[in-house]
């Protein structure tokens, strides 16, 4: 096999800039250290070089479930259930007066509802809640109408930020 000097001294290059980060290139730990297992994640030490700071978590909000945020929820399904069983006002008020409160994706969609074709008129009961118990983010608000039982998906993107609507559809009878 022929080697290439240009090649190997790239990867010599590469293994060298690697090694730098890990620090002791050899097989035994270095003295008063502690062996670790390489689990595939990078793994970084305090007095290493590398920043240790409140963004080591790469900006994963902190976001709880809490009295509040089950109150905040359901005071925005209900506000925004109110406003989406309008059918009689005009296309132009019905999305504006909705707008503030959907997610991007679902706002882009709704655009294109006529509200004239929403057949609820009276919302009966609700909102009932339910959210998957290590998820503090995404909750469905179920509503009884007068038209059937109708979800809304609503998701926050921290403890602070608004619940926003990411979908409002007819529930299906099978489930």
């Amino acid at each position: 096999m022929r080697q290439h000097p240009a090649l190997t001294a790239v990867l010599a290059a590469a293994a060298f800039s690697l090694s730098a980060c890990a620090g002791n290139t050899g097989t035994e730990p270095a003295a008063g250290s502690t062996p670790t297992v390489n689990t595939g994640q990078e793994s970084h030490h305090a007095g290493d070089g590398h920043d240790h700071g409140a963004d080591e978590h790469y900006g994963i909000p902190e976001v709880t479930w809490d009295a509040a945020a089950e109150k905040s929820v359901k005071d925005t399904a209900a506000k925004v259930m109110g406003l989406f069983a309008r059918p009689d006002v005009s296309e132009t008020t019905w999305f504006t007066d909705l707008a503030p409160y959907l997610a991007p994706e679902y706002a882009e969609d709704a655009k294109y509802i006529d509200p004239a074709r929403v057949p609820i008129r009276k919302i009966t009961d609700g909102p009932a809640i339910s959210r998957d118990a290590g998820n503090p983010m995404t909750v469905t608000a179920t509503f009884a109408t007068d038209a059937g039982n109708w979800t809304m998906l609503l998701h926050r993107s921290g403890q602070q930020q608004p619940w926003l609507i990411t979908a409002i559809s007819p529930q299906d009878p099978t489930s």
